[in-house]
């Protein structure tokens, strides 16, 4: 006999609040379809985004409810959020870099700046989720070490973030992914670098790196376990085929897996002096081949539903023929995104406006994503349209 799940019940929409995880809405029926959800709503715009106001059958798991702080920050604006993600940005370029430079010289070694660094990255995730993924976009091809340990940070607390994680978790989760990569700089720069193919040899030095990490954090008393371990683990890959141990499936730490997955796309789509970078969904596409494979298909799935399939930041041309940029996801609808169009067809500027696809479908002015495209190709600055 089937025995119903005591953590999950029915609520009315009215009653969804912040941090609650949302199975499904809606009752089965023809007019009223079932619609799986599996997310967490974590601010009012979320809750907002789910369903029409009148949805009553909202089902919900109150034992995967975000553990919310009673200090949990105000949700702002995407540009009030804009300007703390690029202040938060400079100030970690400068952390990151006199952190590296001291292990690359061997001292004044000290993990003590990053946390209130992290701290702040979990703050404007929990404010305005859409602004935090816009910070990993304010990348420099010069600075490629400082700025990836930024952006790895970020999209591992938003994706922990995704999963549940509580507050003191995000903060640990975000100093791993900041200082995954701190064993490089005992790696000879030309190495990292190179342009063509590495030797075996040479490929062997550069595969030291995650150890070496180890050993450098494993000195600093204030770094907690499940960090060290994720600065150990993020080369393993899910099919055993990663270094240093060669670790399979779930022995592979949880922290491990986010760094493990956001440190491949953030590689994917950065721009570098022997490769270009690729657009967002080429990035997720190529990611998602591998799904079993390198990649565990749960991490995959969880990290698509996170930053959605067409990520925030992404340049998309419309079926109409204007061009934009993802402004925000939709966890509900992947494919209906918010975008903001700032070029026309011909890729002149025209006067910003936010098409909601989502709320637009069925009417008149509907529109969908024809194609993502790469603003490197046309020489657009993406940054100066975000607050345009």
């Amino acid at each position: 006999m089937f025995t119903p799940d005591p953590m999950r019940k029915h609520i009315k929409r009215s009653e969804l609040k912040p941090g609650m995880y949302v199975v499904s809405y809606g009752l089965g029926t023809f007019s009223n379809p079932l619609v799986r959800v599996d997310a967490h709503v974590a601010t009012q715009d979320e809750i907002n985004a789910l369903a029409l106001d009148d949805a009553e059958a909202i089902l919900i798991d109150t034992a995967s409810a975000l553990p919310l702080d009673d200090d949990e920050p105000t949700a702002t604006t995407l540009r009030e959020e804009l300007a703390e993600a690029r202040k938060m940005h400079s100030d970690a370029l400068d952390y990151v870099k006199g952190f590296f430079e001291n292990v690359r010289l061997g001292t004044n070694l000290s993990c003590r700046g990053a946390v209130p660094l992290v701290e702040r990255f979990v703050q404007s995730v929990m404010r305005n989720p859409a602004a935090a993924a816009t910070l990993f976009k304010l990348r420099s091809h010069d600075e490629y070490t400082f700025c990836h340990s930024i952006n790895v940070s970020v999209l591992s607390v938003l994706l922990g973030r995704q999963l549940g994680l509580g507050k003191s978790s995000l903060v640990n989760l975000g100093l791993a992914g900041l200082l995954h990569d701190a064993g490089k700089e005992r790696v000879p720069a030309n190495l990292l670098t190179k342009p063509g193919a590495l030797t075996d040899s040479e490929r062997n030095v550069l595969k030291t790196h995650p150890l070496e990490g180890y050993k450098i954090l494993q000195g600093q008393s204030d770094v907690p376990s499940e960090v060290l371990r994720a600065v150990l683990e993020h080369h393993e890959r899910h099919d055993g085929s990663g270094y240093p141990r060669g670790l399979k499936g779930e022995d592979i730490a949880v922290f491990s897996r986010v760094v493990v997955v956001v440190d491949v796309y953030d590689a994917l789509t950065s721009e570098r002096s022997y490769k270009r970078a690729l657009p967002p969904t080429k990035a997720l596409s190529q990611m998602f081949q591998m799904r079993g494979k390198q990649f565990a298909e749960d991490d995959i799935d969880h990290f698509i539903r996170c930053i959605g399939v067409f990520p925030v930041g992404s340049f998309v041309r419309l079926t109409g023929g204007e061009h934009g940029i993802v402004i925000s996801v939709n966890p509900h609808r992947p494919t209906k995104p918010q975008v903001k169009v700032v070029l026309d067809a011909k890729l002149r500027p025209q006067l910003p406006r936010v098409l909601d696809l989502e709320a637009l479908e069925a009417t008149r002015e509907a529109q969908d994503i024809a194609e993502v495209l790469n603003p490197a190709d046309y020489k657009i600055d993406m940054e100066r349209f975000f607050c345009a």
